[in-house]
């Protein structure tokens, strides 16, 4: 008993000592922080009803009628907004804990693993978005919205593979997809201008 015991305990520190140090260990998290960091800010804010709070609004010379995006006012026009607003913040809450869990990892199996975890909590929510029954002003904002999470998933799939060759740096510039945070940003605007939010 005692010498599997002792066998299980070398083998322990034997994996323990195949793991990087410590200190490169903090060096991945802080490379890949800035652009999960980014990502969180953006999709979190998608979630919470847009920039209304950071953005004043700017004064108008032209009529509040001339919106290029309606607003939606019928019964279930704002139902199926309420609903779509819902289901943006489930998706602000799903990506944002599964990138601070990415950012938390200790080791690149760990951050590779994660990543594909992302990408697959990603894929997730742009399916469940794409199949919700929006009104047809709010189809091709949803449709972008959905377009920018798939691109971002494929962002994650590229950095899973990235890290699991050991290039964190690559990694980390793939996330660091301006273009698709961008487009979500500006779909979940569009949203919330016709939904009145």
């Amino acid at each position: 008993m005692r010498a599997r015991v002792a066998t299980r305990r070398e083998d322990e520190r034997r994996e323990e000592s195949d793991c990087e140090p410590p200190t490169h260990l903090f060096m991945i998290t802080a490379s890949m922080r800035r652009a999960a960091v980014q990502a969180l800010v953006v999709i979190a804010l998608a979630g919470c009803g847009g920039n209304h709070a950071t953005r004043a609004p700017a004064p108008s010379t032209a009529p509040a009628s001339a919106s290029p995006t309606p607003t939606l006012t019928s019964l279930s026009d704002r139902a199926a907004c309420a609903e779509l607003e819902t289901k943006i913040r489930l998706v602000s809450q799903l990506v944002s804990g599964s990138v601070e869990l990415m950012t938390q990892s200790l080791h690149p199996k760990e951050l590779a693993r994660r990543a594909g975890y992302t990408r697959r909590n990603l894929l997730y929510a742009a399916s469940v978005l794409e199949r919700l029954p929006v009104p047809r002003p709010l189809a091709a904002s949803r449709r972008g919205f959905v377009a920018g999470l798939r691109r971002f998933a494929a962002d994650f799939g590229r950095a899973k593979a990235s890290v699991a060759r050991g290039d964190i740096a690559a990694a980390s510039q793939q996330l660091a997809d301006r273009a698709a945070l961008a487009q979500i940003a500006s779909a979940a605007q569009r949203i919330d201008r016709a939904c009145g939010v």
